[in-house]
Formats: C-alpha cells, structure tokens, sequence
C-alpha cells in the first residue's frame, strides 16, 4: 500500500513539473501545423523525454547519496568546465523563463484580470504591476508560498480539467483536418513540443521517493507524463476549437489568444472563469517557483545569510535584468520562452552525456541515450534556426 501511495505521489509531482506555462503557449505555436501534425509530434517527443528520463534516473540511482543532481554529476564527468557549463545554463534558462513569466504575467493582468474591474492599462504597465505585486513574497520568504503551494496547485488543476471537460461540447471537428503544409512551421514550435514534456530537474527526488528504485520510478515518470499528455490534447482542442486558425496570424501574445477566445459568444460564463483562473494562476507558481531558485541563487553565490534583508536585495539584484527584458520586449514571450526551451533541453543532456561516458567506460550500450542526445541537439538545433528567422512563420 505505501509503494502504491509513492507511486501516485510522485507521478503527480512529475505531472506538476510538466504541466508549466507552456500549456498557455502551445495553441500559438499549434495554430500553423494544426493539430494532426502537432499530435504526432508531441507524440514523438513524449517519447524521446521518456527515453531521457528512464536514462537519466539510470544514472542517478547509480550514486547512494539522495542530494546528486545534474550540476553533481557535470562537475564529477566534466571536471571545471562542467561546473561553469551546468550554473551557466541554469542561470541563462532561470532568467529567461522569469523574464518570459514577469512578461506573460502582466500581459493578461491587463488583458483576462482587469478589465473584468474595469481597469484597462498598457501590457508594460501591467508588466510592472504583476512584479510590483508579488515582489514582497520573495522578501517574506520561501514558507509563504510552500504553505498554500498544495491549496495554490489543486486551484490551478482543478480549473484546468474542469475547464476542458466542460468545454469538450464545443471542439468542432473541423480542427482534425490533415494540413500537409502545416509541416513548415514544425521547425518553428519543436523546442516548445519537446520542453512541454521536461521535469528532468526533480528525477532524483522522483529517484528519493520511490526507495531509490529505478523501476517504479520511471513507472511514475510514465504515469506523470500521461496525466499531461491527456490535458495538452484536451487544451489544445479547446481553444483552437474557439479560435479559427487564420486568427492565429494576427494574436501576437499569450493575453491576446485568452482575451480572444474567451470573448466567444458561445463559451458559457463557467468555463470562462475556469480557464481565466487558470491561465493566471499556472504563470503566477511557475513565476514564483523560478523567482525563488533565483533569489535563492542569489543569495548562495553571494554567500549572505538568507534573513529578510538579503532576500530583499537579492529579488532586485535577480530581477532586475528579467524585468528589463520583459519591459522592453512586451510581446515576446514566446521568443524568450523558447530560449528558456534550448537552455532547458541542453541542461537536461547533462545526465545523458555523463551516462554515455560511464557506459563506454564499462562496455555497455549507448544507444539509448545517443538517441535522445541527437534528437535533442537537433532541436536545439532547430531552435538556432528559428532565432535568424529562417524556418517560415505562419500568417
């Protein structure tokens, strides 16, 4: 019985690592492809995230101590320059996704939240207001948050998947129509595809939870990323089901697909506040979450005592370059997230790499994990295209 509950706890952790702000982005970058083909792609990278995780905790469940990680393991195979490659790619991917979270987060404050009070300001405004709101949480400290992060979760799931099973009646058939030229801009939303499915920083406790059993671990990884996959499909039918897939060409941010697909005649008032609640709520705690690695960074690069002071300046020395970011590109979020994307996978290939030189050494096969590093560096790949523009852009 306690083996079961570890299980579905720690496939559910799995399942929050996942199910990030992401979600919000994936109509945008659906609208081209349309969904047939973003189905069998995501599909595709449902599995090469499997096949990375089951590597990685392979590696992982090789060491006794419960507190290695992916920086742990860059500095043991990699030496110096490993150490400097993991903190730089995880300070590079935790600045981006806060300046892409700061970005989001005021654009539909000012597009979803407050024009329901009748209050209508700027989207760089709004920007401010989201950061100038939340900014003393990180000051107050981590236990804030930690406390409600059960009640803040269930909220966001729960209005989630009522959201969608609610709004099922309205997915049009029309959305499953095979689009053979929607296969150009595949190239253009692969980073997006792949990272949906990434929780590979929380496998060693996913690792912890289980007894330090590889087995129900990727047991649990595979439940976790199904509970996802099921929300993803639903999310997308739903939305591209209310927005015609021409209008796509002309919503530029997450706030401006919401707005619009919420001011739908036909979407009943409980839906709307459902996915409303939602859409907020998922980029406030992926916000949050990434705000306090920072701060926390921060604070331990710094060598400060972590007391109320030092979170203090630690949240304006952290946010000031994400917040400049977001200022002065207010609707990039998807660019911005995207490079979060890239840094993400490459941090996420540190276990794999380490996991190759280990079976070499040992004379075992590496053909598990070399696939997942050439699919992986193929979308990192893809994604240095997309940043010179050169893959089309759907219009």
């Amino acid at each position: 019985m306690n083996n079961y509950k570890q299980l579905i706890l720690s496939s559910f952790m799995v399942a929050g690592a996942a199910i990030g702000s992401g979600v919000l982005a994936l109509p945008i970058m659906a609208a081209g492809p349309g969904i047939i083909n973003t189905l069998i792609f995501t599909t595709i990278s449902f599995i090469f995230a499997y096949l990375m995780a089951t590597v990685s905790i392979d590696v992982y469940a090789r060491y006794d101590n419960p507190d290695i990680n992916a920086a742990s393991l860059a500095v043991e195979f990699f030496g110096r320059k490993g150490y400097w490659f993991s903190t730089v790619i995880n300070v590079l991917s935790m600045g981006a996704l806060a300046a892409a979270y700061v970005n989001a987060g005021g654009d539909l404050l000012t597009k979803t939240i407050l024009p329901l009070m009748h209050i209508h300001v700027s989207s760089t405004l709004g920007m401010g207001l989201f950061f100038i709101i939340f900014i003393p949480v990180f000051a107050i400290g981590l236990g804030l948050v930690s406390g409600l992060n059960s009640i803040i979760f269930s909220i966001k799931y729960i209005c989630l998947v009522l959201g969608i099973i609610l709004g099922l009646h309205l997915v049009k058939p029309s959305i499953f129509e095979i689009i053979p030229s929607g296969l150009k801009y595949i190239g253009t939303a692969a980073s997006t595809f792949y990272c949906i499915w990434m929780m590979h920083m929380i496998l060693p406790v996913i690792l912890k939870m289980n007894d330090w059993k590889p087995a129900p671990a990727k047991k649990a990884v595979l439940i976790g990323l199904l509970i996802p996959a099921a929300v993803y499909a639903g999310w997308l039918m739903l939305i591209l089901s209310l927005i015609p897939r021409h209008e796509f060409a002309h919503l530029e941010t997450i706030g401006d697909v919401m707005s619009f697909a919420l001011a739908q005649p036909n979407v009943p008032n409980l839906i709307d506040g459902l996915i409303r609640i939602f859409s907020s709520i998922t980029v406030l705690t992926a916000f949050l979450s990434i705000g306090f690695s920072l701060v926390a960074f921060t604070i331990d690069a710094l060598k400060w005592k972590n007391t109320y002071k030092s979170r203090t300046i630690s949240t304006i020395i952290s946010f000031a370059l994400p917040v400049g970011v977001a200022l002065i590109f207010p609707k990039a979020f998807i660019i911005i997230y995207q490079q979060a994307n890239m840094l993400n996978i490459a941090a996420a290939l540190i276990p794999v790499a380490a996991g190759i030189i280990y079976n070499r050494k040992h004379k075992l096969s590496c053909k598990p994990e070399l696939s997942v590093m050439i699919f992986s560096i193929l979308i990192i790949i893809a994604q240095l295209i997309d940043n010179f523009s050169l893959f089309p852009k759907f219009s």
